[in-house]
């Protein structure tokens, strides 16, 4: 669920060694919104638009797109392209619900600044101040990190593989996520470097329900999205489900599929709030008008700028870059400034972006996981917008859920040619196995007792196998706080299922080549002892 500064989207994988088979072209049509669009832009960079957006669906073969585009107070571009569901073909329209990913950020930071201007909290007190139960394996750590450092994700908590910690359903799910910190190790010393992790967040939406006394859900919806009259906009799955929510979409072993994925509870503030490109434009033109929308003040000025404040400053893809609460922040290259937000789901991405200076605004939601690099079509329909090139920094090129996907298709490829390659071996090895019982059929050498090799090669590759899995257990369980096999099972929830198909080929072939190096080494070793031994 990671989002970013590009490099910090989405799934780490290891490398993208090849491209994955092409499939037929989507076709898809744009979808104007019943929305009214209270300015338009010309009609020549419409058009343009329209057709970049569908090229780069069919390219990158995403389901669905929905954009929106924002100058000042007026919304000026909103359409959804391509399809919620690529087996049903419903097509997407600007009250599509999507799940937001980590562009729920800012919404859960204007959340704890509601609770802030309210008195009700401080932002540089720690916040086992008012989570008392909050504890890390680090004692004296856990009294030091600032509500402050959680929204400028400096609180040195980690943005690894520890974070499935965070994960838990039902109404008890932030205390659950509080208690579970207690096995997680600090990375570095409170508000010393940035680290992006999706538990800072997901623990203020603890926060915000233990001082609010309200579920996390029900005080954003009526501080938030009510003022704003966002209608197509909720943190609960159930209720996104009654209106036109899209699907998601992942890739198995190379083809698109629909695959929706379980939402956490306690994940939610990090990453799962759910809205429409609709309702979005209405929260870029808050953000770009301090909190006036339509004319009417809905939220207070003095939390949009504290929400834009660079907290922290580090260098990503050789740009220096920032994060205040819940955007990232930055010079374009001719010096002005954007902020900007991207966040990744297992099947979802988002993408939005604002320049104050030139009072314009940009989201794009999509419901498919199937590319590399697709946050990118946000930043080209702002250079269509603009009439210049605009960049943010890069992914890594092995960032994406894509190469998860192509790494299970090259697993499973070798996996089947291990399983193959059994064939040859056992032919090979009854030959073995034949001559040898020829050379020692009737051999007047005197007989021969098993030797305890006979028993200990047979028995490697079970041991190695059990040293693999108990080493792996104990680190991950002593330096991460998690268990590695819950940790597996829930990251096949969500990871592209092709991962599964990968994961089991490879445990057939393990277990089979095991069972097979066993099987023929007891063989090859009576076939060496004289039949007078046997008898």
């Amino acid at each position: 669920m990671n989002a970013t500064v590009k490099s910090l989207r989405g799934a780490h994988a290891l490398f993208h060694l090849l491209a994955v088979v092409s499939l037929s072209v989507l076709i898809v049509l744009p979808f104007t919104s019943a929305f009214q669009v209270k300015a338009q832009m010309s009609q020549f960079s419409t058009v343009e638009i329209d057709h970049y957006i569908q090229q780069e669906i069919s390219n990158r073969q995403l389901p669905g797109i929905a954009v929106a585009i924002v100058r000042g107070q007026e919304i000026v571009y909103l359409k959804g392209f391509g399809y919620t569901n690529l087996t049903t073909k419903s097509p997407v329209t600007p009250q599509t619900i999507f799940d937001l990913a980590s562009c729920s950020k800012s919404f859960t930071a204007l959340a704890v600044l509601t609770l802030w201007q309210d008195g009700l909290i401080d932002l540089d007190k720690p916040l086992a101040f008012y989570l008392p139960e909050f504890h890390l394996v680090e004692e004296e750590v856990s009294t030091q990190i600032t509500i402050r450092q959680l929204l400028n994700q400096t609180s040195g908590l980690p943005g690894d593989v520890s974070e499935p910690v965070s994960y838990h359903t039902g109404n008890n799910a932030m205390e659950a996520l509080v208690s579970a910190m207690a096995n997680i190790h600090s990375q570095n010393p409170p508000g010393a470097i940035f680290e992006y992790a999706n538990f800072n967040y997901n623990l203020l939406g603890a926060l915000i329900e233990k001082v609010s006394g309200e579920s996390f859900e029900d005080f954003v919806q009526e501080r938030i999205f009510v003022p704003m009259d966002m209608t197509h906009s909720t943190l609960r799955p159930e209720i996104a489900a009654r209106y036109d929510r899209a699907d998601g979409h992942q890739l198995l072993l190379g083809k698109v599929v629909v695959r929706n994925v379980p939402i956490y509870r306690s994940a939610v503030p990090a990453g799962w709030i759910m809205s429409s490109v609709e309702d979005m434009a209405k929260w870029l033109i808050a953000n770009l008008n301090n909190g006036v929308v339509a004319g009417e003040q809905v939220i207070p000025a003095e939390l949009i700028e504290t929400m834009h404040n660079t907290g922290v400053t580090f260098t990503e893809d050789g740009k220096e870059a920032g994060y205040g609460m819940g955007w990232f922040t930055g010079l374009t290259n001719d010096g002005k400034m954007v902020f900007w937000h991207g966040g990744d789901t297992p099947n979802f991405l988002s993408e939005m972006i604002l320049l104050p200076e030139e009072r314009l605004g940009i989201v794009m939601l999509a419901n498919g996981q199937t590319c590399q690099g697709a946050h990118d079509i946000a930043t080209g329909i702002a250079s269509l917008a603009l009439g210049l090139q605009f960049e943010l920094p890069q992914s890594p090129w092995w960032a994406s859920w894509k190469a998860v996907d192509n790494i299970s298709i090259y697993a499973t490829i070798l996996s089947a040619l291990l399983i193959l390659g059994l064939i040859p071996y056992i032919i090979w090895q009854l030959h073995v196995t034949k001559r040898l019982r020829q050379q020692y059929k009737e051999t007047s050498t005197p007989s021969r007792k098993v030797k305890i090799w006979w028993i200990v090669v047979p028995a490697t590759p079970w041991v190695v196998l059990a040293v693999i899995v108990s080493v792996a257990y104990v680190v991950m369980q002593s330096l991460f706080g998690f268990n590695i096999f819950t940790t597996i099972v829930r990251f096949g929830y969500f990871a592209p299922p092709g991962t599964l198909v990968a994961a089991i080929t490879i445990l057939v072939a393990l277990f089979l080549w095991a069972i097979a190096l066993s099987v023929t080494t007891i063989f090859r070793a009576l076939a060496r002892v004289p039949r007078s031994s046997r008898t």
